[in-house]
């Protein structure tokens, strides 16, 4: 998948023009793409494919009150709605963790998927509350998908589930540092350093989250850390092709 160059005066289409068509199908709200860049080149590795909520709504109580089906039905639409788009670069979804106990539907449902696809592991911090018998179930699931070209990711990790996920000798293709966690070692570029070389146990890649100034996405890269996202690089609302 060769990355596209990133624009910072990329087209912003407004919301109402993402796919509605009124089926059962339809996505309950319209789509946003928020750039994931190479630090180094300053090119669009993909996007992150997330709901845009009206502004009255709060997102993370939102998806928090959907069921684990519910969140696992959107993910499908999603997958679903972006076969509309024309998409040359990679493109993340979120799934929640236990989606992954729940092996054998998955397993069915996932039988076909656009090039390009990367899965987000989206509350990692899940991993705390499973038994030892989940966590393999849940991380066999995972490199089953990996095996079939599906990188996983998990989504805003800081240093505690780093050394978890350690400990437990789990290897994925990416971790995503929690945007409060940069913005914290932001401070002490020496600290942030060490913990991307510690991530290199868990994943292949490190992604920063939160980068919002020039001055962020510098010191992510001189730290060592290969994407990132954030303001810095705004979000944009698809066109249909």
């Amino acid at each position: 998948m060769t990355p596209s160059l990133l624009l910072r005066n990329d087209k912003i289409v407004g919301p109402d023009t993402a796919p509605t068509n009124g089926d059962e199908n339809a996505l309950p709200f319209p789509l946003k793409f928020e750039p994931i860049v190479e630090l180094s080149t300053d090119y669009r590795y993909g996007v992150e494919v997330l709901a845009h909520l009206p502004a009255h709504l709060n997102s993370e109580k939102y998806f928090h009150q959907l069921s684990i089906q519910q969140r696992r039905n959107l993910f499908y639409r999603q997958l679903a709605t972006l076969r509309c788009y024309r998409l040359d670069h990679y493109y993340s979804l979120n799934l929640p963790m236990r989606a992954f106990l729940d092996w054998p539907l998955f397993h069915l449902t996932m039988v076909t998927y656009p090039p390009g696809l990367i899965i987000e592991i989206q509350d990692p911090e899940t991993f705390f509350s499973l038994s030892i018998d989940q966590r393999a179930t849940v991380f066999k699931a995972m490199r089953w998908v990996e095996s079939r070209g599906i990188p996983v990711w998990l989504d805003d990790v800081n240093e505690a589930l780093l050394i978890a996920f350690i400990k437990a000798k789990w290897h994925l293709s990416g971790v995503k540092l929690d945007k409060n966690a940069f913005w914290i070692l932001s401070k002490t570029p020496g600290k942030l350093r060490r913990l991307i070389q510690m991530s290199q146990a868990v994943a292949d890649l490190m992604i920063i989250e939160g980068i919002e100034t020039e001055k962020h996405k510098e010191i992510a890269l001189c730290a060592g850390a290969n994407l990132g996202q954030g303001y810095l690089w705004p979000a944009t609302y698809p066109d249909k092709t």
